[in-house]
């Protein structure tokens, strides 16, 4: 993919991962490159020891989710700060993170698990697909879907990659609004 690309912002990366547990921030810096509605981000992240289990020796699917997460929010935050891309080139950054917990959610996460990744420091990379608009078969609703997918690695050959499906709610809801 060509087009801008836009360095690791370390200040933006701190803000990003605030939401986190100061021991869960496991993303070190992320650079993205973004090209009309599509993106990528390549980052790097250290696990000095899970947040929730004794040591296993090699990144696990909770640890990995937790990283897609941080590599999403970042490049979405990017994406909003630059104001690239019709989808979040209209957000604000008050808007971004209004948002970022509440409104971007996980609908479908597939993943697989070829070769163990030491987690004391291993690179992910981020991909984000084209968007629709749909309409909530529950309720009616209105949400964005996105396209995206993953993959994590090691230096000594360690491999996951995976596929996962976001949705975007609450567009309509006004700006300050409160749920």
């Amino acid at each position: 993919m060509t087009g801008e690309v836009f360095p690791n912002d370390p200040v933006l990366l701190s803000e990003v991962l605030r939401c986190y547990q100061p021991h869960c921030r496991y993303l070190r810096e992320l650079t993205v490159q973004a090209r009309g509605e599509q993106a990528s981000a390549t980052g790097t992240f250290e696990i000095p020891e899970s947040c929730y289990i004794d040591a296993t020796g090699h990144l696990n699917s909770v640890e990995v989710n937790i990283c897609y997460n941080q590599m999403l929010y970042q490049t979405i935050a990017v994406l909003v700060r630059h104001r690239v891309g019709a989808l979040f080139g209209d957000w604000t950054m008050a808007e971004y993170w209004r948002r970022q917990l509440p409104d971007i959610l996980i609908t479908r996460l597939d993943s697989e698990y070829r070769r163990p990744i030491d987690p004391r420091r291993f690179y992910g990379e981020f991909a984000l697909g084209g968007s629709q608009e749909r309409t909530s078969s529950v309720d009616g609703a209105p949400f964005t879907s996105l396209d995206t997918s993953f993959r994590c690695w090691d230096d000594n050959g360690g491999h996951c990659s995976g596929t996962v499906r976001l949705a975007i709610v609450g567009a309509a809801r006004p700006l300050g609004a409160v749920r």
